[in-house]
Order: C-alpha cells, then structure tokens, then sequence
C-alpha cells in the first residue's frame, strides 16, 4: 500500500514538474520568449503572475495599432504595452499599458523585443520568476530530494521489514551437508 501511495504521489510531482518545463522551455524552439507579467499596467488581459509568450521573429514593419508587444525600456528592464500608434517613416511606435491612463511616448523599432501571444498562462509567472530566488532554488531542491525519497523509500521500508515466513524460509533454503546414517556393523 506505501508503495502504491509513494508511485501515485512521485506520479504526479513528475508530471506536474514536466508540465511546467514543457510551459517554460518548449516555446523557445518556436521563437517565442516565456516573459512573466510582473506589473498590473496590461490587466485583465494579461494580470500579474502570468506567463506571456513573445514572438522574438517577428520584424517591426509587421506589427499593427493594436497589437501588444514587449520592448526593451532601459538596461534590461522589458515592458509590455499594446502598440496605439505607429510612424513608419520615423520608425517608432507609441505604446500604452491596458490599464494606463497615458501612453508610454515613442520608441524606436529597435527597442522592440517582439509581438506578444493573445493569452497568457496564470500564476506561472510566479513560479519562473520565484525559481530564479534563492528560496525558489531552496525549494525546487527540495522536490527533487522528495522525488528520490518516494522513488527509493517503499523499497528500503520493504527490506527492513521481512515477514517472519520469509525469514524461516530462508533459513530452510541454505543448503545443510548431510551426513551418512551410522549402521550397526558387527564383525565376528
């Protein structure tokens, strides 16, 4: 029974470790960047905690008024903000957060990191940002400590604890040398 709960519980930390990977690692071999929202300005669409795919392919003269996509603001400081105008001539674009009262100015078409999907996987961003932590590290060598416990413990539990039918048995299986039946031999 502590072996069926341990795979059963091993089951799905894998699985749910694997998905999230999946989430964070496969889009970067279609192009796309796994960006979390870290601030409210583009809420309800894409709220804070969300993971955002960005398009890195995508070149500047194919975006649109509309479309929301991520620049680079300073250093590396990324935004994401929806495009609300664009000056083909110049090569900027002007952006302005969802849930912003002003625009953000122009921008250069360099500054631009790429076009972001439509939706947006929540409360992933907490766990790609938290991993990133010394406590998210902590805690992630900490599944993986659990992972090898539940992989290795029913077994270890199991040689601990023979039944005493198996133990006697045993004994009964080592073989014994037999020795030859005295016979009563009179010489006369």
């Amino acid at each position: 029974m502590l072996k069926k709960i341990c795979n059963i519980l091993l089951s799905l930390l894998i699985a749910g470790m694997a998905v999230i990977a999946a989430a964070l690692l496969v889009p970067y071999l279609f192009g796309y960047r796994p960006l979390a929202v870290l601030s409210p300005s583009m809420e309800p669409t894409y709220p804070v905690g969300c993971v955002v795919y960005v398009n890195t392919k995508v070149k500047p003269e194919e975006l649109k008024v509309g479309d929301a996509i991520t620049f680079t603001l300073s250093g590396n400081t990324l935004a994401t903000h929806r495009i609300t105008a664009i000056d083909s001539e110049k090569r900027e674009y002007v952006t302005q957060g969802d849930a912003n009262n002003t625009s953000d100015g122009a921008r250069s078409f360099d500054t631009l990191v790429g076009r972001v999907s439509r939706y947006g996987v929540p409360l992933l961003g907490y766990v790609s940002e938290g991993i990133k932590t010394t406590k998210g590290m902590v805690i992630a060598a900490g599944l993986v400590m659990i992972i090898i416990l539940l992989a290795f413990l029913p077994d270890a539990l199991a040689k601990d604890k023979k039944p005493a039918n198996e133990a006697s048995e045993a004994s009964s299986d080592t073989p014994t040398e037999s020795l030859p039946e005295e016979t009563d031999v009179s010489i006369k």
